[in-house]
């Protein structure tokens, strides 16, 4: 083996990914986007890969991240004005006011819950017994109210089962026209939840809240809170990766772009040859800092030299 080659070859390696490193990283990595110009995902893809990705898949931890981000964020004073355009939320807001069907849906799925058959009915049982006490033509009699209420704590004590079984029938009233007050306020809430309606409270949101702070923000979730939503978060899409449905939504996007380059399915997703440069281009450095770089080299060109 000829041992001044191999050390002349592997310096000249070296200084090609350290000295030159911008201009080799750079000409290396345009050949293979050019490439992947002309390669389209269907042949190099299968759903036998498809599946072997889904297995790989490992759900990473992002609590440390985001609670590092949290803590950054509540000693940051920057208004959420400053982070986005008017423009662009009232776009959004728009977008979201003009989903009626999901409108609907969500009221119709607030309006049948138990919890809110409970608070209509809570509320009309105390606006009934409200009345009674201070708006009817008898509690507008001048000291008819206090009576009224002395009265009620006089016979409350003397006949409580008495006091009771009004309380009840009073109740059983509510409830018999609460599936009419449910139909009701579900109907008003249909009309009034408009696109006009939504387009209102968003101007309104902004108005209140545009000048509240990164930090007020990020103070409205404690970091136990926090710890726990991530928590949840991250075992929720662990479990959503597992089921065919996943699986299926993956097959689905493959199928529909089985016939487009990689390379115009990276620039869409935003990476860049440029990006690629920036984001590797630290790491082949601190390889070479680290001894590393040259050791890869030296072991596949000793290889080579050794086989001659």
């Amino acid at each position: 083996m000829d041992e001044e080659m191999l050390e002349a070859h592997i310096a000249f390696e070296v200084a090609a990914w350290t000295e030159s490193l911008t201009e080799t990283l750079t000409a290396q990595t345009n050949v293979i986007f050019e490439w992947l110009d002309g390669v389209t995902l269907g042949s190099v893809f299968s759903e036998a890969d498809l599946d072997a990705l889904i297995d790989a898949i490992v759900i990473p931890d992002l609590s440390a991240s985001v609670m590092a981000v949290r803590w950054w964020a509540l000693n940051d004073q920057t208004p959420i004005d400053e982070l986005m355009n008017r423009e662009d939320y009232d776009r959004a807001a728009r977008t979201v006011a003009g989903l009626s069907d999901l409108q609907e849906a969500v009221v119709e799925q607030i309006t049948t819950s138990k919890v809110y058959g409970n608070l209509i009915s809570h509320v009309l049982f105390n606006g009934i017994r409200n009345y009674v006490m201070t708006e009817s033509p008898i509690a507008r009699v001048p000291g008819a109210s206090s009576l009224m209420r002395m009265g009620q704590n006089a016979f409350d004590t003397a006949a409580p089962r008495l006091s009771k079984g009004i309380e009840r029938q009073l109740t059983a009233f509510v409830a018999a026209n609460l599936q009419d007050s449910l139909r009701d306020s579900r109907t008003y809430l249909t009309t009034v939840v408009d696109e006009q309606a939504m387009t209102d409270i968003a101007d309104e949101a902004w108005e209140r809240n545009a000048g509240s702070t990164l930090a007020e923000i990020a103070g409205l979730v404690g970091e136990d809170a926090l710890a726990e939503m991530l928590s949840v978060g991250q075992e929720v899409i662990a479990y959503l990766v597992a089921t065919p449905t996943f699986r299926g939504a993956l097959q689905t996007v493959l199928d529909e772009s089985s016939g487009r380059t990689v390379g115009e399915l990276l620039a869409e997703a935003g990476i860049t040859a440029d990006l690629v440069i920036a984001l590797v281009r630290p790491w082949i450095l601190r390889a070479a800092d680290d001894g590393l770089l040259e050791q890869f080299i030296r072991e596949r060109l000793t290889a080579f030299y050794s086989s001659y």
